[in-house]
Order: structure tokens, then C-alpha cells, then sequence
């Protein structure tokens, strides 16, 4: 199996493959799972996964990617999010309001964010470790000043809005989600940097592949940066030959890395 980046008009059938080996691999602990409200709104729930009749005081919260668009839904974290459980943590996989035709645009998904990572933490009484991909880890490091947070593991992050709304490989969803352009609206893209977050008191893991079709590693390596320029605790590794999909195949060595950072 490649780390490397499937081509755009095989991504679907790349994510099926995932969730087919997902569906039919067995081995390891058995996991439970169940979905649990953080609000009143369709979009405001938490599939949980955790090892059965076993407790852990390992609290993660998984944010996926998609950027922001309606039609990537928290299923496509569900093979990480049980192969973390096998593991011994305890996943509360979040949905949250995404971009038009759903119900979300930015002050939606980053309040929904907030409130799960909030309750989360009241859930379980614990302070929380929170993993995100692509979009998902732009919102894992805005969330990271929330004070229940310990530790970021942001993977293949979009940490650059504009940039990644300029070259294009979005789509336009970026602009869908924020209401704009950012030459027509400079000013949300500018409210929306993520160095208005810091200071935080949370460890940042930065993961980024050097193959990353999607989310060019450059965008960690500027971040990373700048974020140590500012005193926060922040390591940034890049995997050589990787794509920006591999961090969510848990059949992939990008995926272990992930796994690593999160372990105490």
C-alpha cells in the first residue's frame, strides 16, 4: 500500500478501500462505540471509541479534514479512531457544522469545536489531547488555546487559509466556508490566522508529508516557525515519500508516527 497521494478521480474509491480493510480487519482488542450529543444540532455529536469493559485516562479528540465542505463526514476517521482505541485511548471522533449547503461557516465550525472539545473534557474529566487532519488540524490548532487542552498532533495541516484558497487546490471551499474570496474580504482571512490563538498552553506536534499533493509541507514548515518565534512548544517532522492521505491509514508507517506523538 503507497503513501503517496491517490490521483483526484481515484479518491473515492481510495477512501472505500480504507473503509472496506477498516470493516474487515480484526485483529487486536475488541472496541465499542457509541455517538453522544455535544449540543442540540444534528451535526453537534461524538462517536466514541474506546477498548471494552476497560477504561483509559488516554483522552483524544479527532477532528476531520475535508476542507470544511459538507460532504466529508467524521467516517472517514473512523478507521483511526478504532485503531487508537485498540491502543488504549479513548476517541471521541466530533462532527460539527460544516460549509454551505450545510450549516456551518466559520464562527459554526470553530464554536462547535470548541464546545466539543469543552465537553469532552467535562465528559471524561480530563484535560484532552487533540488530533486533526488537513482542515481537521487547522481547527485542532485553533482550538489549542481552549485551556483543557494538553497536546495538538496536527497532521498535514491547512495552517495557511489563503494560501491554500490561492493555489487552488480547494476547490473554492475555503471561500465557501469563510463567505469569500480573500481579495474581495481580506479581513476574514486575516481574523482567521491561527497566530491570533497563541500564546496556548498546549504541546504542538506538527506532521507533514513531503509528497503532500493537497496541503504542500511548506505550509507546517512556515507555521512551525513562526509559532516557536512566538514561545510556543512546537516540533514539526516531515516524512519523506508521503502523501497528505496516509496519516488517517492506519495500515501506513505516517499513521504510527501520528500514534506516536500522541502516546505519553
Amino acid at each position: 500500500m503507497s503513501a503517496l497521494d491517490p490521483s483526484e478521480d481515484l479518491l473515492s474509491e481510495w477512501f472505500a478501500d480504507l473503509a472496506d480493510w477498516d470493516r474487515n480487519h480484526s485483529d487486536g482488542p475488541e472496541v465499542s462505540v457509541r455517538t453522544v450529543p455535544y449540543g442540540d444540532l444534528p451535526d453537534q455529536v461524538a462517536d466514541v471509541w474506546q477498548l471494552v469493559h476497560e477504561a483509559s485516562d488516554r483522552i483524544v479528540v479527532s477532528i476531520h479534514g475535508g476542507f470544511f465542505s459538507e460532504e466529508y463526514r467524521r467516517e472517514i476517521h473512523t478507521p483511526l479512531s478504532r485503531a487508537l482505541a485498540r491502543r488504549g485511548f479513548t476517541v471521541w471522533n466530533i462532527e460539527y457544522r460544516r460549509a454551505p449547503p450545510g450549516h456551518g461557516g466559520f464562527r459554526e465550525t470553530t464554536d462547535d469545536v470548541r464546545r466539543a472539545v469543552a465537553f469532552v473534557a467535562s465528559a471524561e474529566s480530563s484535560r484532552v489531547a487533540v488530533i486533526g487532519h488537513s482542515a481537521g488540524g487547522y481547527l485542532a490548532e485553533w482550538v489549542s488555546a481552549l485551556e483543557p487542552v494538553d497536546l495538538v498532533v496536527a497532521m498535514a495541516a491547512v495552517t495557511d487559509l489563503e494560501a491554500s484558497t490561492r493555489s487552488g487546490a480547494d476547490d473554492g471551499a475555503i471561500s465557501t466556508w469563510l463567505g469569500a474570496a480573500p481579495d474581495h474580504r481580506p479581513e476574514i482571512y486575516e481574523a482567521s490566522r491561527l497566530q491570533h490563538q497563541w500564546p496556548t498552553n498546549a504541546r504542538h506536534v506538527l506532521l507533514h508529508g513531503t509528497h503532500d499533493r493537497a496541503v504542500p509541507a511548506a505550509q507546517s514548515r512556515c507555521h512551525a516557525a513562526a509559532a516557536l518565534a512566538a514561545g510556543e512548544d512546537v516540533s514539526l517532522t516531515t516524512l519523506t515519500k508521503t502523501g497528505h492521505y496516509a496519516f488517517i491509514d492506519p495500515r501506513q508507517p505516517a499513521f504510527e508516527c501520528a500514534a506516536q506523538a500522541l502516546a505519553p
